[in-house]
């Protein structure tokens, strides 16, 4: 039961590539100039996601193991 929380809260989050292009798209929408800025940012917003999920699945695992 622990495992299967850690890796959904691990895996259900926005760290995927879809959810990046969603992103860039909708700044460099809203600031054309700022593309390629907004562009070079996408892969460290992904690997902030990525450590925000990871993260989140540690503190799950930590309460739940307290259960």
């Amino acid at each position: 039961m622990k495992t299967v929380a850690i890796i959904s809260f691990a895996l259900c989050g926005f760290a995927n590539f879809g959810s990046i292009g969603v992103v860039v798209g909708a700044f460099s929408a809203i600031s054309p100039q700022r593309a390629p800025e907004i562009a070079q940012l996408g892969l460290r917003a992904l690997a902030a996601a990525t450590l925000s999920n990871l993260m989140s699945a540690t503190i799950a695992g930590f309460f739940i193991g307290l259960a």
